[in-house]
């Protein structure tokens, strides 16, 4: 295996990554590429982040959206494989003291995210259904409420009855969890879509109705307080009522979903969320007919060949990083070098170099 080991020893900045770009532009390229199955660049891309400070917390939420996005109920195994794989990283990151250069080096990383990336770039995609807005729910509000006033809204379902707390979640909860659920159980993916978005855009409302503390202890308390836990919960009840979905896939699905709430952020938590309720309403219907078949699961033989390069990667970052160093003017923080210095200044044969590069004459 190819040692990361860089003579001047660069590191990633709050806006920089190890190689000097953007935090954002990578973590767009990566889902760009899993979404295009573009092997080369989701290797390239996840490498990048496993390489720079701060990276690893941002590629474990970023894998698990890319997986809602893109793959869903066409891999749902795959959860298992992260969750378990990115609790394996933590530990090995917890007893390297959170030194980077360890983690990067270490192979048993290397191959568990180069794994994780292959199986979602190899799977056949199955993009995520455009989502209703919280303009969509505003717009359709009172429409809303005209019916269920009315006595057209959705009987007491199973699921919801069981989580709904009496004197501590607030009676909206009730109605919502019901509507949300009976539209999943009977196969009504806008209906349902349109209740989840609801439910979230609610959350965000100075008047959004109290609920139960549900969150896990390692979230803000405010977060733990949210109504989307209430949503999380239904979920997990009818997931585990219907028995669908094997303990180790709803393990997986629910084990992200808590790990990396605080990373995934807004869009992610709606987007995984959305993902994670699309994959028990297929996974429902497939149970009850037998005209519905999974899709073909990618064999291991495909991983192990499309990971079989990975070093190389590393090896190619190593470099980049090196030449990032030398060819561009030194940032505040970005190294040692650069945090002592008083005043940058160009020797005039670095000047002419620059100028005759401008010129397109090369030395």
């Amino acid at each position: 295996m190819t040692s990361l080991a860089l003579r001047d020893e660069p590191h990633a900045t709050s806006k920089h990554t190890l190689c000097g770009y953007a935090w954002g532009d990578v973590t767009a390229a990566l889902i760009r590429a899993i979404a295009n199955a573009d092997l080369m660049r989701a290797q390239r891309w996840a490498a990048e982040l496993v390489c720079s400070e701060l990276g690893l917390g941002r590629l474990e939420a970023l894998l698990f959206h890319a997986w809602a996005l893109h793959a869903g109920t066409n891999l749902p195994n795959w959860c298992h494989l992260w969750n378990t794989s990115s609790h394996q990283i933590r530990t090995i990151f917890s007893k390297a003291g959170g030194d980077i250069k360890v983690v990067r080096n270490n192979p048993i990383v290397r191959q568990l995210v180069a794994e994780a990336v292959a199986y979602l770039v190899l799977v056949t995609k199955k993009p995520m259904p455009k989502l209703p807005t919280a303009a969509d729910c505003f717009k359709e509000a009172e429409a809303m409420r005209s019916r269920l006033r009315s006595g057209g809204g959705a009987g007491d379902q199973s699921s919801t009855r069981r989580i709904w707390a009496a004197g501590i979640d607030g009676a909206d909860l009730r109605t919502v969890g019901n509507e949300m659920e009976a539209a999943l159980r009977a196969n009504q993916i806008g209906r349902m879509l349109f209740w989840i978005i609801w439910i979230i855009t609610l959350d965000a409302q100075t008047d959004a109705p109290p609920a139960k503390e549900r969150g896990p202890a390692h979230i803000p308390v405010k977060q733990r307080k949210s109504i989307i836990w209430f949503l999380v919960a239904v979920l997990k009840d009818i997931a585990n009522e219907g028995n669908f979905l094997s303990l180790n896939d709803r393990n997986g699905m629910f084990g992200c979903l808590e790990t990396m709430w605080v990373k995934l952020g807004n869009k992610g938590r709606r987007d995984c969320i959305v993902g994670i309720a699309i994959g028990l309403q297929e996974h429902l219907q497939k149970k009850r007919s037998l005209s519905l078949s999974p899709a073909p699961a990618v064999p291991y033989t495909a991983v192990q060949s499309a990971t079989s390069t990975i070093d190389t990667i590393y090896s190619g970052i190593a470099t980049e990083a090196q030449r990032f160093m030398l060819e561009t003017p030194k940032m505040i923080g970005l190294t040692k070098e650069a945090t002592e210095a008083k005043k940058v200044t160009i020797n005039p044969v670095d000047k002419l170099q620059i100028v005759s590069q401008l010129a397109g004459f090369r030395y």
